[in-house]
């Protein structure tokens, strides 16, 4: 039976639903010798899933990303942890990897990196302060969502959509 229009629940767009749902990550392919480790995820906006370490704050700035960008239709989980590239510890990366089973598509947030850490970027000719989380994660949203393009566009593209909104994705 479908619900009519008032059976329908109205949620607000800051609304986060608590859950209790386990992940199997695997290790980093420099750390050959750890084995998977679980991973609890503790709140979900759709179909968008973060651990507990995640700042509300940036649950939020994900949610609204992932919708402007059209990832809706992708399971994305969102988890905090070490990032590294060839054996190198990243402070200012995330880490994007496909998970096994169809599980879906983990982004790893540098612990070491704040909320509150900011930057002043010049940006189209002018310096904005943003945020380094906010940054990291749209630079990786941005390389899911528009693939094949050259690494530098990604850090661009979402420092102007941070500085000045999303209209200046549709310009580039």
């Amino acid at each position: 039976m479908k619900p009519r229009n008032s059976d329908q629940k109205i949620v607000p767009i800051d609304w986060v639903d608590d859950e209790e749902r386990w992940i199997l990550v695997p290790p980093g392919s420099a750390e050959t010798r750890r084995r998977r480790r679980d991973k609890q995820l503790v709140y979900k906006k759709n179909r968008c899933l973060f651990a507990s370490g995640v700042p509300r704050s940036i649950i939020d700035f994900t949610y609204r990303a992932v919708r402007k960008l059209g990832l809706s239709d992708r399971v994305l989980i969102f988890s905090r942890g070490t990032v590294r590239a060839g054996g190198v510890l990243k402070i200012r990366e995330v880490s994007i990897r496909e998970l096994d089973w169809g599980v879906g598509t983990l982004f790893t947030i540098p612990r070491q990196l704040r909320y509150g850490e900011h930057a002043d970027l010049a940006v189209e000719g002018g310096t904005c302060s943003i945020r380094l989380m906010e940054l990291a994660v749209l630079e990786g949203l941005l390389k899911i969502a528009l693939p094949r393009r050259s690494p530098s566009y990604y850090r661009d593209a979402a420092a102007r959509v941070i500085a000045f909104g999303w209209s200046r994705l549709q310009s580039l």
